[in-house]
């Protein structure tokens, strides 16, 4: 049983938009057996640890304004309009995130949390509806307690440029980041990547993602996948479903543990329940690797 990691605190702020809302219908549709073989467990056991690996990573004037909300243009530099649950929001997401992480180097396989609103986020302040930067704690956390590399497979419509703010130039983190949108861009530091795709077919993009995993380093002690729907439309749904398998089964075959979080997906053209099930792909891929046998899809569908 893949343990999922959530709790109502996810969806604290008051703000209401996919960012902040979209955990919640995610667990119901678990909770109503829509993601079978997985078992969502509160992340409160993490939840000191995340207030102190959020002071270390963000700035301490941030940290203040999202905990009071003042400054107010500090406080809501993601994008959202302060209030109490922002701080609640973070740190309990943040958690989420940590555990996931833990819960994947524990099994050697996968765990995962109803996270989002992580990449853009930098050290001194929130971007692009991302508070703080749970892939740069996880994965800077990540190094104190394997050997080998930690990758961050962004795979986000938007490019990670907080996080690349925050761990490029760890040569313990590879940032592999593909992305469909120049939003956020940077030049990638040492051996990380960052390419865009603009209005890719979904076998260029599946091209891609292939290219990828194969970049992932054999010293690899856990990939941290920060798993966007928001390539849609451009990308089918379908083809978002196979990338998803083709990144489990990676991880399956090759014995390396991922702790998935759900990146960006909006309800921007489609409906809430379209967006959960575009979701669902990546709980369900994963939620498989164990039970099945681990064989690599092909980018262009065939057998």
């Amino acid at each position: 049983m893949m343990k999922v990691f959530y709790n109502k605190a996810y969806t604290a702020a008051a703000h209401v938009f996919d960012t902040t809302r979209k955990s919640g219908e995610i667990a119901t549709a678990m909770d109503e057996g829509c993601a079978p073989g997985c078992e969502l467990v509160d992340p409160v056991d993490f939840v000191d640890l995340a207030e102190e690996l959020i002071e270390a990573t963000h700035a301490p004037a941030y940290v203040e304004a999202l905990r009071t909300g003042e400054p107010h243009d500090l406080a809501g530099s993601q994008g959202f309009s302060w209030d109490e649950g922002i701080w609640d929001m973070a740190v309990n997401s943040t958690a989420g995130v940590l555990a996931a992480a833990d819960e994947a180097l524990a099994t050697g396989k996968s765990s995962g949390s109803l996270s989002s609103g992580l990449h853009h986020a930098r050290h001194a302040g929130g971007a692009g509806y991302c508070t703080v930067n749970g892939l740069a704690m996880a994965a800077t956390r990540a190094t104190e307690l394997v050997s080998g590399t930690v990758v961050i497979l962004d795979l986000d419509a938007h490019c990670g440029g907080g996080t690349n703010e925050l761990v490029g130039g760890n040569g313990r983190i590879l940032h592999l980041d593909l992305s469909t949108s120049s939003f956020d861009s940077y030049s990638p530091d040492g051996d990380d990547e960052l390419t865009v795709l603009h209005g890719p077919s979904d076998v260029e993009y599946l091209e891609h993602v292939h290219r990828y995993l194969g970049r992932i380093p054999d010293d690899t002690g856990l990939v941290i996948y920060n798993a966007g729907m928001d390539p849609h439309p451009g990308v089918s749904a379908e083809g978002l479903a196979q990338r998803e398998r083709l990144v489990a089964a990676w991880c399956a075959r090759n014995s390396v543990p991922v702790a998935f979080v759900l990146a960006g997906g909006y309800t921007w053209g489609i409906t809430m329940d379209e967006l959960v099930d575009l979701h669902l792909h990546t709980v369900r891929a994963f939620a498989g690797r164990s039970s099945r046998a681990a064989r690599e899809p092909s980018v262009t569908g065939r057998p």
